[in-house]
C-alpha cells in the first residue's frame, strides 16, 4: 500500500468519526478512479452505516463519497453538487482541456470538480455546490469565445451518455497482456512491456502483472491509445483464441 493510499484510507476513516459526532451525513472531495478503488479494496466500513459514491450522474468517474449514519438512507440529492450546463464554442468546438483549463485559471481546486462531458456546443461540469456561483460569476469566455452557464440540481438536467467506439476482435486469452495487445493493435510482447512500464492501468489502478484476468466490465487505459471497457468475452475459436469486444471512450 502507498502512502498516498494509506493518507486517503485514513481520511475515510475520518469522514466516518465526523458521520458519528455530528449524527448527519457528511462528504469526502472528488475521488478519481483510482483512489475509489482504493477505498474500495482497502476499506471496511463499520456495521451500521451507509456509504455511496456519487458523482453527479451514474456515469460518472469522478465521484464523491457520502457517508451516512445508521438510521438515513443513502440519497444521491443530499451529494453537495451542481450541474453547470456551458454552452458555447461556436466558432470552435471546445475541448475538455479548454473547459478545465478554464476552470483551473480560477484557482478552483481540482477536488472541488468532477467529471466534464463535453457534447458538441456545450459541456456539462459536475462541482461542488460551494464553487458553482463563483464560476458562474467568473466565467463568461472560454478559448476566446463567449459561453452562457446555467445552474442545475442534481437530476434537474438530462446528461448525455458518453460515447464509445465497438470494436470486435480475438485474442489468446483474457490476461492483460493479451486483452491489451488486442485493444491498442499491438504484439504480445509490446503489450507485455507496456504493462510492465506502467503504461496499463486497470480499473484505474497502474498494473504490472501481465497475466491478470481481465474480466467483464473492467476498464483498461493504455498509454497512447486510449481507454477500453471489456463489455463482453465470449466463446473460444476453433484455433482456441477468444471472441472479444472492446467499447473504446471517444
Amino acid at each position: 500500500m502507498t502512502d498516498s493510499d494509506k493518507l486517503l484510507l485514513a481520511k475515510t476513516e475520518d469522514l466516518v468519526r465526523l458521520c458519528d459526532k455530528y449524527a448527519a451525513a457528511v462528504f469526502s472531495d472528488f475521488l478519481d478512479g483510482g483512489e475509489i478503488a482504493a477505498i474500495r479494496d482497502g476499506f471496511y466500513f463499520p456495521c451500521g452505516y451507509n456509504f455511496m459514491f456519487f458523482g453527479g450522474c451514474d456515469d460518472c468517474e469522478r465521484k464523491i463519497l457520502g457517508v451516512f449514519p445508521e438510521w438515513s438512507e443513502a440519497d444521491k440529492e443530499e451529494f453537495p453538487i451542481e450541474t453547470l450546463k456551458i454552452e458555447g464554442g461556436y466558432n470552435r468546438t471546445l475541448t475538455h482541456r479548454d473547459y478545465l483549463g478554464t476552470l483551473m485559471s480560477l484557482g478552483i481546486d481540482r477536488r472541488k470538480t468532477g467529471d466534464i462531458l463535453v457534447d458538441g456546443k456545450c459541456a456539462y461540469i459536475f462541482v461542488y455546490s460551494d464553487v458553482a456561483e463563483y464560476i458562474r460569476q467568473n466565467i463568461t469566455k472560454i478559448g476566446n469565445q463567449g459561453v452562457k452557464i446555467t445552474g442545475f440540481k442534481t437530476g434537474d438536467v438530462v446528461i448525455p451518455q458518453r460515447k464509445f467506439e465497438k470494436t470486435e476482435t480475438v485474442c489468446a486469452s483474457a490476461r492483460l497482456d493479451a486483452v491489451v495487445g488486442a485493444a491498442a493493435h499491438l504484439s504480445r510482447q509490446e503489450a507485455a512491456r507496456l504493462i510492465n512500464g506502467g503504461g496499463v492501468k486497470l480499473n484505474f489502478r497502474e498494473l504490472t502483472d501481465v497475466s491478470k484476468t481481465v474480466k467483464e466490465g473492467d476498464m483498461i487505459s493504455v498509454k497512447g491509445s486510449g481507454r477500453y471497457i471489456l463489455s463482453e468475452v465470449g466463446n473460444e475459436t476453433r484455433k482456441g483464441r477468444i471472441h472479444i469486444v472492446l467499447n473504446k471512450y471517444i
